[in-house]
């Protein structure tokens, strides 16, 4: 016992010099002593995992630790079936509907509107003061997963035609982005601020190619439908219209996409003579159903019992993001729901973003939307959508990227705790395990697109997304340190590993797209998953110090 004691002593005197990535190292009994202690085990997520897990009970045994991290792991796939309900009932229709209100095409709206979307969280996850070289190892990990997997199983499950130019365009300024990140930090390991606007500026150039291309070829489709028209007048303007541009919205029961006149699901229950109000009370009670009845009544028990159980997931959901869906009747609008949404989403947001805190902000937002709320309602109808039911769309969107970015985080922080538990090197972790906690939430919204139909824009999403939050974290978040003088030059082991996987994945890519004249076959989604199986064995070995990774060696000089 004496021996135990001084023991102790001595290790709580080097509390100081160690981070959290060494609680393996600590006793037992000392770890949750340790955690409390130590500064930086204080950040891991809203609830603070690493407190959950090795304070939860007081001085806690090995078996009650390994209890905790299956506890981890059912919150982990709680939050896995936020995201997946937010992006098949929410996100999804959204996009689409901005999709048609911007007249873009599938590619166009990949490579903005859902990288974008997917990539907000990412940027926003790494503001935190994490080190540049964890942070340049973390976003090539990312960039590796999305592109091999997310474009690998769309490939996998639904081979889709890809657009040529566009996408030979991306690859290349995906490629071009990459090198020059990799030249500028490895030739003289940190970033200055004139290098972090030339990498902005690569993106910027991109983005605007982008949009003009957009623009020219929507004009190309104008001319198209005059044409069409002038010698074909048995066909109305509004059928070939349809028929040239994507204003088709997608099933969500099945791949095939179906032509649905969403001015008649707008206007459906419109009558003039109807009341402004008329049932104002019910409607708003079927919107806030969480089971859709026809579905309830259409489906298995074994559905009907997933059904049961992500009903409260859903039900809040509805409560806290306006749905809107041009396939739906009125476009899922509901008068006294959508008015109280413009009070409820905007709150939500910021009490997510400000870590659950209630600010002063919250105050000032009541009184602007509260105002915009009852205006909303007293100059609308329950039978028919406003004319500002874009509005809508907007705040929809916002709220699902607030949703994302909540689960996105949390998620990323139970995986680093894990990873720690597991006595894993921050260098790895980083490179492997922390990414699929960010990438979960981009693969599952572009796998639900792709299975409604859209797998050219789900496919698109899945490199212009990576390049946009790789582009903007290397370029931004260095300038933003070297603004608030804090920026500290910093290295990761495994970032040539990423660099050099990246590279084949990209290249790999390009190759295939030249090879099956751009069709994404089942066998390159089996290919794409089979590089990345071999980056994380990789990884893993050379974890393990059983080879050796692409770094470069420490040499010691002797005097």
């Amino acid at each position: 016992m004496p021996e135990n004691n001084e023991l102790e002593i001595s290790f709580k005197k080097h509390y100081e010099q160690l981070d959290c990535s060494n609680v393996m190292k600590v006793p037992f009994n000392m770890r949750c002593d340790f955690v409390m202690t130590t500064t930086d085990c204080q950040h891991f997520g809203y609830a603070n995992y690493m407190n959950f897990l090795e304070c939860g009970s007081g001085r806690i045994s090995r078996f009650q630790e390994t209890l905790a991290c299956v506890g981890l792991a059912i919150i982990f796939i709680y939050y896995i079936s936020c995201l997946a309900i937010v992006a098949d009932q929410f996100y999804s229709p959204a996009l689409k509907a901005m999709a048609k209100k911007l007249h873009l095409s599938e590619h166009l709206a990949g490579v903005t509107l859902l990288a974008f979307g997917n990539s907000t969280s990412d940027i926003l996850g790494n503001i935190q003061n994490s080190p540049i070289g964890i942070i340049f190892t973390y976003m090539m990990s990312n960039a590796i997963l999305i592109t091999l997997i997310s474009g690998g199983l769309v490939c996998l499950l639904w081979p889709t035609q890809l657009p040529k130019y566009e996408t030979v365009r991306t690859l290349l300024f995906f490629l071009l982005g990459t090198m020059t990140a990799e030249y500028f930090y490895y030739t003289q390991d940190y970033f200055s601020m004139l290098e972090c606007v030339g990498m902005i500026f690569i993106y910027i150039i991109y983005l605007c190619i982008e949009i003009i291309e957009g623009y020219f070829e929507r004009a190309a489709n104008s001319a198209m439908v005059i044409l069409d028209t002038r010698f074909r007048p048995t066909a109305t303007r509004e059928t070939v219209y349809r028929r040239v541009t994507i204003s088709s919205i997608g099933s969500t029961d099945r791949k095939e996409r179906t032509t649905i006149n969403t001015n008649v699901t707008r206007l459906v229950d419109y009558r003039v003579t109807n009341p402004k109000n008329e049932d104002l009370f019910e409607g708003f009670v079927q919107a806030i159903q969480p089971i859709d009845p026809d579905y309830w009544r259409n489906s298995g028990y074994t559905i009907r019992i997933a059904l049961i159980m992500l009903s409260p997931l859903m039900f809040i959901f509805l409560l806290l993001i306006p749905m809107v869906n041009l396939g739906r009747r009125r476009h899922g609008w509901s008068k006294l729901l959508n008015c109280a949404h413009i009070v409820i989403t905007p709150m939500f947001m910021s009490i997510a973003i400000m870590l659950y805190k209630i600010t002063p902000l919250i105050f000032y937002q009541l009184c602007i939307t509260v105002p915009l709320a009852i205006i909303a309602f007293k100059n609308s109808r329950t039978d028919i959508p406003p004319s500002y039911h874009f509005g809508f769309v907007i705040l929809g969107t916002l709220g699902c990227i607030t949703v994302q970015y909540v689960c996105t985080t949390e998620m990323e922080e139970i995986l680093q705790v894990c990873g720690m538990i597991l006595g894993l090197s921050r260098d790895f972790i980083s490179a492997t395990i922390s990414c699929w906690g960010a990438s979960i939430c981009t693969i599952v919204i572009n796998v639900i697109l792709a299975q409604h139909g859209y797998a050219a824009m789900a496919i698109a999403a899945s490199y212009a997304g990576p390049f946009f939050s790789f582009i903007m974290a290397i370029g931004c978040l260095p300038l933003y340190r070297h603004i608030m003088n804090t920026y500290v030059t910093s290295h990761c082991s495994y970032y040539p590993v990423a660099y050099i996987f990246l590279m084949i994945s990209l290249s790999s890519s390009l190759i295939w797209c030249l090879l099956f004249n751009f069709y994404g076959r089942r066998s390159v989604g089996i290919f794409n998953i089979m590089i990345y199986i071999l980056y994380n064995i990789y990884c893993v070995l050379c974890e393990m110090e059983i080879i050796h990774s692409y770094a470069e060696e420490t040499v010691i000089d002797i005097v």
